[in-house]
């Protein structure tokens, strides 16, 4: 909101558990909707969380595969970062996206109905975010969701 002004956030976790928490800065049409969660674990439970992360995408079959051409036609590729496939760098990374609990700063459950719902319109569900509404056909919306709920 206010240019060259860096806020910063510290938690100091003293009990294993997930936090939720909630933006408390005015960031735009959507503040009320940024929502966080800090998962605390010990280290190694987190060491095995990050070389997961590192891990490339799974490939997809069946209707995921579809998903993934889809992903790579279509303008996804240059905002998104999937390991392997893309190399976006304006969006959210989604090489595992089908790992995370919610999605859109943690609005919605990951299933794939929520995840075509957000491809279809993502401005309806979250007002002011950032991406667009894409020419895509319902089938290739179906796809895209069923590829991205498989990258684990």
């Amino acid at each position: 909101m206010i240019p060259g002004r860096v806020n910063s956030l510290g938690f100091t976790p003293e009990v294993p558990g997930e936090y939720p928490g909630q933006c408390a800065e005015f960031c735009g049409v959507s503040h009320a909707n940024m929502r966080k969660r800090v998962i605390v674990e010990p280290p190694e439970a987190f060491e095995r969380w990050v070389a997961a992360q590192r891990a490339p995408a799974a490939e997809p079959a069946d209707l995921g595969a579809e998903g993934r051409s889809a992903f790579a036609r279509h303008a996804c590729v240059g905002c998104h970062t999937i390991r392997g496939v893309s190399e976006g760098k304006l969006a959210p990374d989604l090489t595992h996206f089908g790992s995370r609990p919610r999605f859109a700063a943690g609005m919605y459950p990951v299933p794939p109905e929520n995840v075509a719902a957000w491809i279809e319109n993502p401005p309806a569900l979250k007002p002011g975010v950032k991406m667009p509404a894409l020419p895509l056909t319902k089938r290739e919306i179906q796809a895209l969701a069923a590829y991205l709920v498989t990258l684990k």
